[in-house]
């Protein structure tokens, strides 16, 4: 008999998905005008080839950061809750973003650029509380829902950064009389995702809900010692009536009144490192890293390579057009995670989908060189062009499936519940240190492919396209089924 689903915790999940979201928006909206923000501080001295190399340290010191910070944000929700945890990141976007759109010079948008990324290091535990208000009916539901909270962001982000930016041209009449903006042609688009993870953090503080096993069984234990201490005889009713509940496959319900010793809630001593890095976790990472890398270099790749000159390499599009068009396909991939990646990974499984969207990273970043070829041989972006774009685009799409995919064998691969922060946590170390690399490596070897004419300016994704057939090869270690450690709920 077929599995019925739990319902979904909506409220909960909704609050979840919108902190998440909000790591998505401050990591896009500087997207399409990044790289005019860049030749706008005066560090590249004026060569349009060299902002690769700058662009590319602003991009990866927002994931050092959040490496570094990752672990300790983990650590921290267990030992104090989700909760707190959860609403300081919104709350330190919120400053950190309008003070990057207040920047005048390339260090100062590097320090809000690294506060960026040290708020978002609570990712991992975002991902942690979809987990434990998940049960084994519904997970792979829940974790289809983790990459909406990404292409959200990442669809309202480009379309804010590339619509609000330079308010001065593009609204004279309005935003443009406004000395401040003048002044700051890109603190309009940073402001605004700014008060957006600010109306998170407001929403969050009023209704988040503790999801922590570990916390809620603390939280009883003491109400039952007080209320033994004032008057022993209103234990066994308060027992008696505290609800039972499930986060996950983890069960907090079986509370002890004679002793903390005796029938605990659930195992509180915290994984080793040694716990975590056994071969069912350490595949599902390795692929996770894989696509990490692979996703942002595409991702990095894509304003910088449109917005560069078409006999520099590029396809010469605007702030506007980049916009746009990373928005139009960030709506199409938010329908395609909220109604087809579930049932497309329950349909034919988790390795299949995981494999299939992984290999079309050959079509997106196969089809930046062919883009700038058929732009030189046109001397314009003409029909052909944009049907190239398209089909990058659609291939983009299919390589959404893969998170979800890759998400589903890493909370599978947990050793024991009470471990599922610290999994989640390691996951997005591995996240985070890749995508500190990848943003570095992809923009100086597109600067170095054409400032040396390297392979004719395309060696950089000659390159990419060896650390992709790499990432195929890994992802045919994965098991058939990700199954979980857990016991059923």
């Amino acid at each position: 008999m077929a599995q019925t689903s739990t319902p979904l915790p909506k409220l909960q999940l909704t609050i979840a998905i919108l902190i998440q979201a909000a790591e998505a928006l401050s990591a896009t909206v500087i997207f399409p005008f990044v790289p005019q923000f860049v030749r706008d501080t005066g560090i590249t001295g004026g060569d349009e080839r060299k902002t690769g190399y700058w662009a590319g340290v602003l991009e990866s010191v927002f994931f050092v950061a959040e490496f570094l910070s990752v672990y300790s944000w983990g650590r921290a929700s267990d030992r104090f809750g989700r909760r707190p945890v959860l609403l300081l990141d919104p709350l330190g976007l919120a400053f950190a973003l309008i003070g990057f759109g207040w920047s005048k010079n390339f260090g100062s948008l590097v320090v809000f650029r690294c506060a960026q990324g040290v708020f978002n290091g609570n990712i991992g535990v975002v991902k942690t509380v979809m987990a434990e208000i998940a049960d084994s009916s519904n997970l792979a539901q829940i974790m289809a829902l983790i990459p909406m909270a990404w292409s959200s962001g990442s669809t309202l982000g480009p379309i804010i950064g590339g619509l609000l930016s330079n308010p001065e041209e593009r609204w004279p009449d309005s935003f443009g009389k406004l000395q401040i903006l003048r002044e700051n042609p890109y603190l309009l688009p940073c402001a605004t995702v700014g008060l957006l993870s600010l109306s998170f953090f407001l929403l969050g503080l009023v209704a988040l809900k503790e999801s922590s096993p570990m916390i809620l069984a603390r939280r009883k234990r003491e109400i039952i010692r007080i209320s033994a201490s004032t008057d022993p005889t209103l234990t066994t009713n308060l027992v008696a009536d505290t609800p039972t509940g499930t986060y996950g496959a983890i069960t907090v319900t079986d509370v002890s009144t004679e002793s903390d010793e005796a029938a605990p809630l659930v195992d509180e001593e915290l994984p080793t490192m040694r716990e975590l890095l056994v071969p069912r976790l350490v595949v599902p990472l390795l692929n996770y890293g894989f696509f990490c890398f692979s996703q942002t270099a595409f991702q990095v790749l894509f304003p910088l390579m449109y917005s560069t000159s078409i006999e520099n390499g590029g396809l010469g599009f605007s702030p506007y057009q980049i916009g746009v068009t990373r928005g139009i396909w960030g709506i199409t991939n938010t329908f395609c995670q909220l109604f087809v990646v579930a049932r497309i990974i329950r349909r034919f499984g988790a390795k299949r989908i995981y494999i299939f969207a992984f290999a079309n990273f050959t079509i997106c970043i196969g089809a930046y060189p062919l883009l700038n070829f058929l732009a030189r041989r046109a001397n314009k972006v003409d029909s052909i062009v944009w049907t190239i774009v398209i089909v990058q685009l659609i291939s983009n799409l299919a390589i959404s499936m893969a998170y979800s995919s890759a998400q589903l064998y890493i909370v599978n691969s947990s050793p024991r519940s009470s471990a599922l922060s610290s999994t989640n946590s390691l996951a997005q170390m591995v996240s985070t240190v890749v995508r500190a690399l990848a943003p570095f490596i992809a923009s100086a070897l597109f600067a170095l492919s054409l400032e040396w004419n390297l392979a004719g300016g395309y060696l950089v994704y000659i390159l990419l396209l060896a650390v992709v057939a790499a990432g195929i090869c890994c992802s045919l270690l994965l098991s058939s089924d990700p199954k979980s450690n857990h016991p059923p709920a």
